[in-house]
């Protein structure tokens, strides 16, 4: 029966997200935003259900139904009076106070079942901060609110959970949830998988290489980090312990190259989504400014996963064991049209998103029902609706417990005067500031969703960023790319303990190898602040400058962090490394001639090894039993 249910709820809630794409004006905001938490709240209740101390099914269904009915009941009364909210706030009737009150109990504990008590407690520490505000002495005083007021103010208002970062989950993000299952169900992730396979798995640590690829690929389009691991570890990390990785190595690999799926276009984990509208800029200026820094993310893991190959002696797989390309891109190049008309119609036509998004999802089943015209094609399509609706969940709900920190730091002004207080400590200094804000948003991703860290950040740290000088686009992606980091770092790295679970590693070795392996790319963002050809936004000699000296700085750093640069290297060189990356960080002639001198050096040494190296190579022949010896000379 439960399950029925869940189906229903999914199948409705798709649908209804449909209809508000056809017809956006039919409901008022507030309106819109109600059913879809509703829906999700609904969901949750059916698809975690209560665990009592003693297994008991009937207590669960009573609980389900009791949280069913009293959800359908919050949700129609602030339907019915949704006018009267909008047009007359703060004038709240004790019906009201009591809705408010239920509201915001039944998303932290929607949250508890599906992300556990992490992100409950954050919520619960800025709610308290709320309430007894009046008891903090100094700068981050406030007045204070008692608990109907706060729970009126945030449940009941534009300015708490029903606020933009809830409006950008009903209006665009569920509709690119649904896109990425769509193609996910429909052998998309596969297909994905293959290419890196066929183009990467015979170089040298060729799985690793693949691991890289597939998730870039694949984790544009999942929208989680875990998920992506899941999806494409299990193929991933059991070959690239065949070669030789070691477990923990290959785990981290594989968190990495997901985690990085969060930010590359043209999707981005749907957190561009609000990324843009906390900017007030078109989705598509979020994907074009993040695309190259994305593109610099995976060339610091690829040569890292690289010169870990080269110095362990690794080979790749056998071509006769990889599936060759032709057929790759034969059976599988409809894959590309969704992701080409989506461009086509965000990039060239300009359509809005969830338009675009909803046409990309048409023409995923147009063309599995033109190839396969059969009842496995329309099993899939049901698939896809539910997975689609079982992912938005995992959207929503955070984006409402979210909602009631944002509303928090809005009424408070706690945000303000974290940000005077980052100004103050960091005496007006960018530097500093960047290491702060950096730190911040790791410590607040520990074990919280990504959206949900770079919201927290953005909201507090972005500010101080831009009164410095820092161009909008490059504060929020400064702040979004450590929110993204933050899943592979330790204590909690969520991303990397999955993939040890499957690698059968140790998580905390995983962990800190995954950190190790992403700080080649913490590089990036530094690089983009300081020069914000990266993100596109110079002139075209500023932006081939700032890719060129962040290319070299990635390859210096990787070759440092792995003591080794397409051959051994000594101390000398290895610290010639170091420095020659730190310099390219920050724009300017002579920090640049430092770089490009030192990583000269290095590779004028490097070439003259290698010619060491094979100017007196000794070949063994076997002929007719007579073993001889010859000296090939190059």
């Amino acid at each position: 029966m439960r399950i029925k249910i869940t189906k229903s709820l999914a199948f409705a809630w798709v649908a209804y997200q449909i209809f508000l794409v056809i017809s956006p004006g039919v409901l008022s905001l507030l309106g819109q935003r109600v059913v879809h938490l509703g829906f999700a709240l609904l969901l949750v209740w059916c698809i975690k259900p209560f665990h009592f101390k003693k297994e008991n099914t009937s207590l669960q269904s009573i609980e389900t139904i009791a949280l069913i009915a009293l959800t359908l009941g919050i949700v129609t009364y602030l339907i019915v009076n949704s006018t009267r909210l909008e047009l007359t706030p703060w004038g709240y009737t004790w019906l009201d106070k009591v809705v408010s009150i239920l509201g915001i109990i039944f998303i932290l504990e929607a949250t508890r079942r599906i992300l556990g008590k992490t992100m409950v407690i954050v919520a619960l520490v800025f709610f308290s901060y709320g309430l007894f505000g009046n008891l903090i002495p100094g700068t981050f005083g406030h007045s204070g609110y008692s608990l109907t007021e706060l729970s009126s103010k945030l449940f009941l208002t534009y300015d708490g959970v029903f606020g933009v970062v809830l409006g950008v989950s009903t209006s665009l993000i569920f509709i690119y949830l649904i896109f990425g299952s769509f193609l996910n169900v429909m052998g998309g992730g596969k297909f994905f998988t293959d290419i890196s396979f066929a183009l990467f798995g015979s170089t040298r640590g060729g799985p690793a290489k693949m691991a890289v690829v597939s998730s870039c690929l694949f984790g544009s389009i999942s929208g989680s980090a875990i998920a992506n691991v899941v999806t494409t570890g299990t193929i991933t990390i059991p070959l690239m312990k065949k070669i030789g990785y070691k477990p923990a190595f290959a785990g981290a690999v594989e968190a990495v190259a997901s985690t990085g799926g969060q930010y590359m276009p043209p999707i981005m984990g749907a957190t561009a989504f609000i990324m843009a509208q906390m900017m007030g800029v078109e989705y598509v200026t979020v994907i074009k400014a993040a695309f190259v820094s994305a593109i610099l993310y995976y060339f610091a893991l690829i040569l890292m996963v690289d010169f870990e190959a080269g110095r362990t002696g690794m080979k790749g797989i056998d071509k006769d064991e990889l599936p060759k390309i032709r057929k790759v891109m034969a059976d599988g190049w409809h894959y590309m049209i969704p992701f080409s008309l989506m461009i086509y119609l965000l990039v060239v036509l300009k359509w809005q998103p969830q338009i675009a998004g909803l046409y990309s999802i048409i023409s995923i089943v147009v063309l599995e029902l033109m190839r396969k015209p059969n009842l496995k094609t329309i099993k899939n399509i049901v698939v896809s609706l539910e997975e689609g609706a079982r992912s938005a969940v995992m959207v929503a709900i955070p984006c409402a417990t979210i909602g009631i920190v944002v509303g928090v730091v809005l009424n408070t002004g706690i945000g303000m005067q974290f940000s005077s207080l980052m100004r103050s400590m960091a005496g007006g200094n960018l530097f500093p500031i960047l290491l702060m804000t950096m730190i911040t948003s790791l410590v607040l991703g520990l074990g919280v969703p990504t959206t949900a860290a770079y919201i927290l950040v953005a909201i507090i740290a972005a500010p101080s960023l831009v009164e410095l000088g820092v161009p909008l686009m490059a504060a929020h992606l400064f702040c979004f790319y450590f929110a993204v980091i933050s899943v592979i770092t330790p204590p909690v790295a969520l991303a990397a303990y999955t993939a040890a679970g499957i690698a059968k590693a140790d998580p905390n070795e995983t962990g800190w190898i995954a950190t190790k392996l992403g700080i080649a790319g913490f590089l990036v963002p530094f690089m983009f602040v300081y020069q914000p050809g990266l993100l596109l936004m110079d002139d075209a000699l500023g932006i081939f400058i700032a890719i060129l000296s962040s290319t070299i700085g990635i390859a210096a750093l990787s070759g440092a962090l792995q003591n080794y640069f397409f051959g051994s290297i000594n101390r000398i060189e290895r610290s010639l490394l170091l420095i020659s990356s730190l310099c390219l960080i920050f724009a300017g002639l002579f920090t640049d001639l430092i770089g490009y001198s030192g990583f000269l050096i290095i590779v004028v040494s490097q070439v003259r090894k290698y010619r060491v190296r094979t100017k007196n190579q000794i070949i063994i022949e076997v002929n007719n039993n007579t073993i001889s010896i010859r000296e090939d000379i190059k």
